[in-house]
Formats: structure tokens, sequence, C-alpha cells
């Protein structure tokens, strides 16, 4: 299927990732330069105390993967229940595939367990006591959950662009224009909250947003999204909601009537003594 705004997203996409990688590669101290920007002194960056940076952090870390669990759950009932969606399984694969396989999978279960690569708040620059990483490179400076890359920049990063893909026919030009703007300022302040609480460094960050680009740009492909997503609107959601809490209802009262059954053919118990 020719699809030109895939391609030219196809295109962009690589060509900035190549850039963005070059640069870091080629200058590996503007990830210090960078950090050394919100570092305060003491081992503390701007962030690290600040009450509310925390929260914001915190509650797209979770809310974020709630909104990923929910997706699969609704999935494996419409399986168990055996309903189709009126807004289509290929949907909802496409978003939960892109967040299992780009911030689940690459992100934090590959580079974050094996790349090695010590936080900025660990660093002897810093505070700490671990060496320097530049990007790309092994190391042995960290063991687990280390710092390349950002598992909440690929969370972020992940949701928007499903969003905007699967939302993008429905959209008004103004429309779009909104939900592009919001989604680029939500990835940029995830990066902020990251490099601020001394959590990550920027190339940490840019490499998660590309991953989940990439991700989401195959898994388009895979699921054919560009076609099914015309069903993704307001009243097939409504309609699958309405299908999958009746269908759950009955199931449980049918289990409820199993139950009550079993019960009554169950005789009485009689070997107990009386007074």
């Amino acid at each position: 299927m020719n699809d030109p705004i895939f391609s030219r997203l196809h295109i962009f996409t690589l060509t900035a990732t190549l850039v963005m990688i070059c640069v870091f590669v080629s200058f590996p101290g503007l990830d210090l330069a960078i950090a050394g920007l919100v570092y305060e002194g003491a081992g503390r960056f701007m962030l690290t105390a600040s009450w509310l940076a925390n929260t914001v952090n915190d509650t797209l870390r979770i809310g974020l993967s709630a909104g990923y669990l929910a997706i699969l759950l609704a999935i494996l009932l419409w399986k168990l229940l055996r309903i189709t969606p009126e807004s289509g399984f290929a949907n909802w694969g496409f978003a939960i595939t892109s967040f299992l396989i780009g911030p689940g999978l690459i992100v934090n279960g590959i580079l974050k367990s094996w790349v090695g690569r010590a936080r900025p708040a660990h660093l002897v620059e810093f505070g700490g006591s671990k060496a320097f990483t530049p990007m790309l490179e092994i190391s042995d400076q960290c063991g687990k959950n280390c710092s390349f890359s950002s598992g909440e920049v690929a969370q972020t990063s992940t949701f928007v662009f499903t969003a905007l893909v699967l939302a993008w026919p429905h959209l008004s030009r103004n429309g779009r224009w909104v939900w592009s703007i919001t989604g680029a300022s939500l990835i940029c302040l995830s990066i902020f909250l990251r490099i601020g609480l001394g959590r990550h460094f920027l190339s940490d960050a840019l490499t998660s947003v590309a991953i989940s680009a990439m991700v989401a740009l195959a898994m388009y492909r895979l699921f054919n999204v560009g076609m099914a997503r015309e069903r993704l609107t307001w009243v097939a959601l409504l309609r699958d909601l309405s299908a999958m809490g009746g269908a759950f209802t009955m199931l449980l009262l049918r289990g409820g009537r199993t139950t009550l059954s079993l019960r009554s053919c169950n005789p009485p118990d009689t070997t107990g003594s009386r007074d």
C-alpha cells in the first residue's frame, strides 16, 4: 500500500536518529555539559528536591503503565468473551505491541540491562563514584536499571506516537496541530524531568524517543493501522465497552448459577450427632 505520509515519517525518523547518534558520538562531552547545567552541587540536581517534579514524573510513569495494562486486559477479555470489538483488534494490538516492544523489550529488557551506563547522579563529576560512559559504548559502571536509555521517556513517547496515529484521521486540521504540539510538549516535559532529576542524559532520552518512533512505524505497517484506525470512533468505543460489560455480567451470572446448582446437588451432611 502506497502511503506517502508513512514514507516521509520513516525517512525523517531515520535521518533524525542518524544525526542524533553522530552528534553525541562525535561530541561525548555534550551529555556532561547539559547535565552540568542542571547540577546544583553536593550531589543535587535542579529537580531532585522538587515535590512537584517527582510527583509529575511518578504520575506519568504509573499512569501510562496502568493505561497500557488496561488495554492488555481489555484485549484478553475480548478474546475470553469471544467479542469482536467494533473499534478493531488491530488498533489495540498496535498500541499494546508498540508499548511491549519499545519501552518493554528494547529499552527496559535489553538496553537498560546490558549497556551498563551509569546515571548522571552516580558519576564522579556530580558527587558520585562512577565513571562517565559515552553514548553507544558498553560499560561495567552499572549492573541493572541503568541510564541508557530512558524507560519513562520511551513510555511517554510511545503513548504520544500511538495516540496521534490512531486519532489522526478523526481530527480537524486545527485539531492535528493542537494534538501534535501537546504531544511534543509532553515528550519534552518527560525529557526535562529525567535530566533535571539527574536520572538520565539527553542522549538517553533522545534515543528512547527514536526507538519509540521506529517501533510505532513498524507496528503501523504490521497491523495495517492506516485502514484499521478508521473504525476507531467514540461510538465504536462506547459499543465495545457496553458489549464487554454485558458479556462479563452474563459470565458472572452464569458462574453464580453453576455454583448454586452444584450446591443443590450435594446431599446434606447427616453424619453429625444430635444432643
